[in-house]
């Protein structure tokens, strides 16, 4: 028998077994709405950790965090709807929905006792999906969003950021990226690592209605968004903007702020050890 003959069903046998296990261990629920929502879940341990990325990111925005803290907690991180390997058939694009994404993660994998790590767009969908599960949360930890609820956006000026941001997306580059404010340290580094989770491929179906409801959420949300918040309520946020840590105790009393120095937006990519000692310090604070 010649070794072409044995080759074939050989590799036909590996083939199937490797996208069988593929297909096995995708790891995807479904949202109220029928969406399919991709996630991965990596470790043991609690509370379970559950990161939610910003507006456009895919979650592997995390890969770095949910590599350190999976070896001693159960770590999440979540596809929103519209984003990474999540589907976009929505039509409701509000942070509530965004938060029955999350939810539906939690329901999956049947976490009780979860700390929700929110960045940027990802903090206004962990206060709601917060105040949608309070009894499963332990904690919520905020990243470089939020520092003054009180602040609006006039509606005039919805246009101009529409323009800003859409801009950004069509023509990305190191220079917008720094002079906007996402990172200030390693920007060779860090503009590669931006550029990755944008491939060619992406459909930007949703992107500008959830940028509009992120938007009415902050002007119109937020403030009772946080006064029905009942669990803890931590910031880990950068020194470009100040934290108006007494307006937000007005609405949530414990309130903590945690500042990272000298970084942009993406705090957790530029000071990851910092960032991730803060993380591990709230949940410490979370089960005192």
């Amino acid at each position: 028998m010649k070794a072409s003959s044995l080759f074939f069903p050989v590799f036909l046998t590996l083939f199937l077994m490797i996208t069988g296990c593929k297909n096995e261990t995708t790891n995807t629920t479904y949202s109220t709405d029928g969406v399919q929502i991709a996630f991965e879940s990596l470790g043991k341990g609690n509370p379970a950790i559950v990161f939610i990325h910003g507006w456009t990111n895919p979650r592997t925005i995390w890969d770095d965090q949910m590599k350190h803290f999976s070896s001693k907690y159960q770590s999440v991180a979540v596809d929103l709807a519209g984003s990474g390997e999540s589907g976009n058939n929505r039509t409701i694009w509000t942070m509530q929905a965004f938060s029955n994404d999350v939810t539906a993660v939690v329901n999956k994998l049947k976490l009780n006792d979860v700390v929700l790590v929110g960045f940027s767009m990802g903090a206004a969908v962990a206060i709601e999906t917060a105040n949608q599960i309070p009894d499963k949360v332990k904690g919520v930890i905020i990243v470089d969003n939020i520092q003054n609820p009180e602040m609006k956006i006039p509606p005039q000026m919805v246009p101009v950021l529409d323009s800003i941001m859409f801009d950004l997306l069509d023509d990305m580059t190191n220079e917008k990226l720094v002079k906007m404010g996402f990172y200030k340290n390693n920007q060779e580094a860090i503009y590669a690592r931006v550029m990755n989770l944008y491939p060619a491929s992406s459909s930007r179906i949703g992107w500008m209605e959830s940028f509009h409801e992120n938007i009415k959420w902050m002007n119109n949300d937020c403030v009772n968004a946080l006064k029905n918040l009942q669990v803890s309520l931590h910031a880990i946020n950068s020194d470009i903007h100040p934290t108006e840590i007494e307006i937000i105790r007005k609405y949530v009393p414990g309130f903590q702020a945690k500042i990272i120095k000298d970084v942009g937006h993406l705090v957790f990519w530029e000071k990851p050890e910092e960032f991730q000692k803060l993380v591990e310090e709230s949940i410490v604070e979370f089960n005192n």
